[in-house]
Formats: structure tokens, C-alpha cells, sequence
């Protein structure tokens, strides 16, 4: 979903406008960030969804399935794919 408004920026995507689209049969871009370079380019390209997911057990563990994924990896995860202020 491209952003409409004449601020910059990406427009803001909520689980209410996520449901919305699925009722009126729009598709729903959504790719997977592991890292916040990944995150900044995917949100810079108007994406509708990133996803920052237990996949990285698989990517980067080299794990054959995402169940040894602990909370702690991926709550350091989510932080390692958003912005530092």
C-alpha cells in the first residue's frame, strides 16, 4: 500500500487496514527482514508487510525446522531489524 498523504514516509499499516484488504481481495505484499538495512530498504519500497519471523532458525542456524528458535532470539531479532534513536 503506497503512501497517499503528502507527508513523507511510509503510510502506517494496522491489523484493522490488513483485515480490510483481505475482505476486499487486495494483495497483501509481505517479505521477511532479518537485519534493520534489510527492514529500512523493504519499508523505503512501499512493502505492505514486514515480517521479522522464527524462519531465522532456519537462515541463519542453519536449523532444520524453527522449533530450537527461543524467545530470547527473537525478541534480539525484532531489535536488531528496527531503527536505534
Amino acid at each position: 500500500m503506497k503512501n497517499s498523504s503528502k507527508t513523507s514516509g511510509p503510510k502506517k499499516i494496522t491489523t484493522k487496514v490488513i483485515a480490510a484488504m483481505k475482505k476486499d481481495g487486495s494483495r497483501i505484499a509481505c517479505l521477511t527482514a532479518y537485519d534493520y538495512i534489510t527492514a529500512r530498504l523493504l519499508d523505503q519500497s512501499g512493502i505492505d508487510l514486514i515480517l521479522v519471523g522464527d524462519s531465522l532458525g532456519n537462515v541463519f542456524q542453519g536449523q532444520e525446522t524453527t522449533l530450537p528458535v527461543t524467545l530470547d532470539e527473537m525478541i534480539y531479532q525484532c531489535e536488531d531489524s528496527r531503527p536505534r534513536c
